[in-house]
């Protein structure tokens, strides 16, 4: 099997690329969105296309390129990623770019309530080559009254876009784009963390146990202290795994930190002040059942004393949608700001996952700060971008003609 990876400004530019150099045939097996530089401070941003086609299928990938990455000359200062709007509040819409097209949420909301008359009131009445998403998104875990709505809302946002029910595009956009603008329209994208010299900021990260607060502690603190050139404190009350305390006592050593480790809530503002003038106090919480209010409320009284400005809830990708809600239920006392998305190198898809924190009629969403996907450090950090996540909504099993013509 012939496998090429391409990189283009955007995902249309990708997909050209491999159908002129790979044919019709080719299969899309995983896209992402790269950005240079450490979590997208430095460099450009670009749709990274990795594709594959059996040997005899088709007769292009032997006449292309043989290189192993392509950069595409569109990819250039000519394809500037729009600069990220500041943090939503409740279900306030905000422009996303997907396949090189900006459009604003706002927009397309009032031109869903603008739909054609009588189109579409239920799942049975969609067009068939919509219908089957509906089997992909619910196997990918999404719940079916999610899965109606989310597809139900694409289909009135083609036709106020103009494009005809049964797959007759006027745009000749397809219904996989439709339905990434149609979820992304639920997504909360937070603010990063923010620090300015002398001003010191306090963020915590919470979560269940086996998420990956501990490595993404020592990732943003290798982030801070190596490319931003900040000065980062650590501190950890997660003293019930001793593993834990010397994971993190490890990092600090090896990136010259301090690092406090408190036990009780007595304990916590003189270990904050031990840590001195430092521009970012970074604190590792001990993982909790979300289904353990002794312990929720144990944790609430830790941060309490150490005051966070921001607590960022840790959650893996690779978990049901139904654990992501009863994790959101269960921390919902330590009032987090926003979500982390952790081991996305570990999931095949996002759909079941976006389920459960976007926006619906009875949630509002909880913002996403950054994902990760790995275990190096710093590397395997990135600030949370909608384009990335939705680009993996479903495990891409179709060709580019299957694509092209669904």
């Amino acid at each position: 099997m012939h496998i090429r990876t391409f990189r283009a400004a955007s995902l249309q530019d990708a997909l050209e690329q491999i159908r002129h150099q790979m044919g019709p045939d080719a299969s899309v097996l995983h896209t992402r969105q790269v950005r240079d530089g450490w979590m997208g401070w430095l460099g450009r941003t670009y749709v990274e296309v990795t594709a594959g086609l059996r040997d005899g299928e088709s007769a292009a990938a032997k006449a292309g390129n043989p290189a192993d990455a392509i950069d595409s000359r569109h990819a250039s200062t000519n394809h500037p990623h729009p600069p990220r709007n500041t943090p939503s509040h409740g279900n306030s819409a905000s422009p996303i770019r997907i396949a090189d097209h900006a459009y604003d949420f706002s927009d397309a909301a009032a031109r869903n309530d603008r739909g054609r008359e009588g189109y579409l009131s239920n799942s049975a009445s969609l067009p068939i080559s919509l219908q089957s998403y509906r089997e992909e998104l619910i196997s990918a875990g999404v719940g079916s009254s999610t899965a109606d709505r989310w597809l139900t809302a694409t289909a009135s946002f083609a036709a106020g876009l103009g494009d005809a029910p049964g797959g007759q595009f006027v745009s000749g956009t397809p219904w996989m784009e439709h339905l990434q603008r149609t979820i992304g329209r639920e997504l909360r994208i937070g603010s990063p963390i923010l620090t300015q010299p002398g001003d010191r900021r306090i963020v915590a990260l919470v979560g269940p146990t086996g998420v990956g607060k501990t490595t993404t502690v020592a990732k943003l603190a290798a982030g801070f202290r190596i490319e931003a050139r900040r000065r980062v404190g650590l501190l950890t009350i997660d003293t019930f795994r001793i593993a834990a305390v010397q994971q993190l006592k490890a990092y600090a050593e090896i990136m010259d930190l301090p690092m406090e480790v408190v036990e009780n809530e007595s304990q916590m503002q003189p270990a904050l002040d031990r840590l001195g003038d430092v521009d970012l106090v970074l604190i590792d919480t001990a993982g909790r059942s979300p289904r353990s209010d002794a312990r929720i409320d144990q944790l609430v009284g830790m941060l309490h004393s150490a005051q966070p400005d921001e607590t960022h809830l840790v959650l893996s990708s690779n978990s049901s949608a139904s654990v992501i809600r009863s994790t959101l239920d269960g921390f919902a006392p330590v009032q987090p700001t926003s979500a982390i998305l952790t081991k996305l190198d570990e999931t095949p898809h996002t759909a079941g996952v976006l389920s459960a924190i976007a926006a619906s009629d009875r949630f509002a969403g909880i913002p996403l700060s950054y994902v990760t996907n790995g275990q190096q450090v710093p590397d395997d950090i990135a600030i949370a971008e909608p384009e990335y996540l939705l680009s993996r909504l479903l495990p891409a099993r179709m060709t580019l003609s299957q694509i092209e013509a669904a």
